[in-house]
């Protein structure tokens, strides 16, 4: 099947009036592989974005923490997190629903997932928008999670009953397979999510974003930053979604891809001061949150590094590609502590 003949039969699921084929583009994957997603305009009608996924795909290592046993699980778990999120009247993309009325549709072997497109700028990012990332991030963790019981969140990828378990698993099944210059990373990567699992019962849980960046915000409003994709999110720590906003800061949203160099950053206090004065408007960490947090700011690297140091270690993966995510990993974690600790004199204290 080609993309002409799967856009066809994935957008009959929404019956969309006005669709010309200039208005469809395709933003990522491919209908060869496990997923696609397009970007639809028609006339008359919001521009939206169908994701689709194979129903028999397997649910990717880098989403461990949602538990999803089956594509269809995860799947249909993204989708009610971003309708709990429009029942509260956050600001994020709103579900398109199918013909039938249900947030996921069925063709074939496929699974279709639409939300609305965001429209906007993205952001440069200037100290204000990342005023307004912080900001946002903070009204998210601010949510209340849905009593009862109707439709919950799904599990957010970094989800810690399930990430760390998975983390700390495939650390120990390469702990005898790593070399002696990587050991310091594996050992790092190993105390990270041991202290998360330790005090994680402890920390309130919310809605997280699991990948708040710049180049996961557009700015919708003269003040206001709206996060797009929502693939990670769910259920989680918000401490780890905060540490990982502040690390990920740094980035700008049109790095290119082929220069990895410019995906290392080193601590800027200008840019962590303004996430941190946009998220303390809204919401106050804990006194175990601050405490954690240089630990989150490095738990995103000892999630995704679990993921490479196997890949590399039992699966044979190397080359260019492997060596800049390893260096990546390794500058995330040489800078949590500066990042922590930067972020702490300008996150509100709790009071007492």
């Amino acid at each position: 099947m080609n993309d002409a003949a799967a856009v066809g039969r994935f957008l009959r699921e929404y019956h969309p009036r006005g669709l010309r084929p200039s208005g469809i583009r395709r933003l990522r994957g491919s209908v060869r592989g496990t997923s696609v997603a397009y970007r639809v305009e028609s006339d008359g009608q919001p521009t939206y974005v169908v994701r689709a996924f194979r129903a028999d795909g397997p649910v990717l290592a880098q989403f461990a923490g949602s538990s999803a046993e089956t594509m269809v699980d995860w799947v249909v778990s993204r989708a009610r997190t971003l309708q709990c999120l429009e029942e509260s009247g956050y600001a994020a993309p709103r579900a398109v629903r199918v013909r039938s009325g249900e947030l996921v549709g069925e063709t074939g072997p496929w699974l279709t997932w639409a939300t609305t497109f965001v429209d906007g700028p993205a952001l440069r990012p200037s100290r204000e928008q990342l005023r307004m990332l912080g900001a946002s991030l903070g009204r998210l963790h601010s949510v209340a999670l849905p009593a009862g019981s109707g439709p919950r969140p799904g599990r957010a990828a970094w989800h810690p009953e399930a990430a760390v378990a998975a983390t700390l698993a495939r650390l120990t099944a390469v702990a005898a397979l790593v070399p002696a210059d990587w050991q310091p990373m594996h050992a790092a990567f190993v105390a990270t999510a041991e202290a998360v699992q330790a005090v994680a019962g402890l920390l309130p849980e919310a809605v997280v974003h699991g990948d708040a960046w710049p180049g996961n915000g557009v700015q919708t409003g003269a003040s206001e930053v709206t996060l797009i994709d929502w693939e990670t999110a769910g259920r989680g720590l918000p401490v780890l979604d905060l540490g990982n906003c502040l690390a990920e800061c740094h980035l700008n949203s049109d790095l290119p891809p082929d220069q990895p160099q410019a995906w290392l950053v080193q601590p800027d206090e200008e840019r962590i001061a303004a996430v941190a004065a946009g998220y303390s408007a809204i919401r106050e960490l804990s006194a175990a949150e601050r405490d954690l947090l240089p630990q989150a700011v490095r738990f995103g690297a000892a999630f995704v590094g679990a993921i490479h140091l196997e890949a590399a270690l039992t699966g044979g993966a190397g080359g260019p590609s492997m060596d800049a995510r390893l260096a990546r990993l390794r500058n995330r974690l040489a800078i949590s502590d500066a990042v922590a600790d930067l972020a702490l004199r300008h996150l509100a204290a709790p009071p007492g």
